[in-house]
């Protein structure tokens, strides 16, 4: 088999035309020229080279061999620059799964900053439900997903990254409309829409627990088979109210009150989290980059946190993530 250190050495004499000068470039006898071309010639069974008084000669079949050894050394060469950049994390493609906007927040900031940063590497967002996101980044479908409070799966690590302020969302005429901040007892008895698709069951979870803390409110949670911007038009259209992070906010929105609320849980943490055998490097300079964002100090890989485990409600082996208190950091 002909090996690629004797194509190089076959380039340099068809560039030199002269064993002795290409030999002399090389820094390699004349001799260990003389035996590439033979056996290459033995390897091919054919003439590659003429020798002559004014120097050497490629035969046909030499030219011909010569043509398709420059375009294989070509390819290989471009081949493993990609490799080396993909190895880096310069070149590839990454998946992410999101369940908020990107209109505004932590999540366009660090998406903007990471694609300035590695303009090749290919970025794809899909939209969809906590539940599902993780499933599919524990199966590797996924590379990384962003998401509220959730079970962890066993192969999987995760990072609380950052925090959104919880709005209640009315009408310009609604009665709540106008007010500094609410209460969650403020809305007993209100119509509170939700999408049945993401991000509504995460907003209902929110919504469940408030219940569960707050026993005199009564909310009433319909399920609308809609998009979060008809939804946001039906409470334009004082249809009901609803709740959104900040990054949900439709901007310069005249019909829209975003009302804060007034009450100790009015947060919702987000994290990200990804497959611990995923070995995408482009995923790795993603989470570092995250953490930057974050403004969190890494001093390696051992503080992104590897789950500790229990067993969530549906069986699943995993941790439930939860909110830190203000000023603490999970990763020290």
């Amino acid at each position: 088999m002909i090996e690629l250190r004797q194509l190089h050495q076959l380039i340099a004499i068809a560039e030199f035309r002269s064993l002795r000068a290409a030999a002399e470039a090389l820094e390699v006898q004349q001799s260990t020229l003389s035996r590439t071309v033979r056996a290459i010639e033995d390897e091919l069974g054919a003439i590659v080279l003429d020798r002559r008084h004014s120097g050497v000669e490629f035969t046909e079949a030499g030219q011909a061999f010569l043509r398709e050894a420059k375009s294989a050394i070509e390819l290989l060469e471009r081949a493993q620059r990609h490799a080396r950049l993909a190895g880096r994390g310069k070149t590839g493609s990454l998946t992410i799964g999101i369940q908020t906007s990107l209109g505004t927040g932590f999540l366009k900031d660090l998406l903007r900053r990471y694609a300035t940063a590695h303009p090749k590497v290919q970025l794809s967002a899909v939209d969809g439900a906590t539940r599902e996101h993780v499933r599919l980044v524990a199966a590797g479908s996924l590379d990384i997903a962003f998401v509220t409070d959730c079970e962890i799966p066993s192969n999987c690590d995760y990072a609380q990254l950052w925090q959104e302020e919880v709005f209640v969302v009315t009408s310009k005429t609604h009665a709540l409309s106008g007010v500094p901040a609410v209460s969650w007892s403020s809305m007993r008895h209100e119509r509170v829409l939700v999408t049945v698709a993401a991000p509504g069951p995460e907003v209902e979870a929110f919504i469940r627990g408030v219940l569960a803390a707050e026993d005199d409110c009564a909310f009433k949670v319909d399920r609308i088979d809609a998009t979060q911007e008809m939804l946001l038009d039906l409470v334009a259209l004082n249809q009901g109210i609803t709740l959104a992070v900040s990054s949900w906010q439709r901007p310069d929105d005249r019909e829209l009150s975003y009302l804060p609320v007034n009450e100790p849980k009015n947060s919702v943490a987000f994290n990200a989290i990804w497959n611990r055998a995923n070995g995408n490097p482009a995923l790795r300079r993603l989470i570092t980059a995250a953490h930057i964002c974050a403004g969190r100090h890494r001093r390696g890989t051992s503080d992104w946190l590897s789950a500790q485990h229990s067993i969530g409600q549906d069986g699943m082996s995993g941790q439930q993530v939860t909110i830190p208190s203000k000023g603490s950091s999970r990763d020290g």
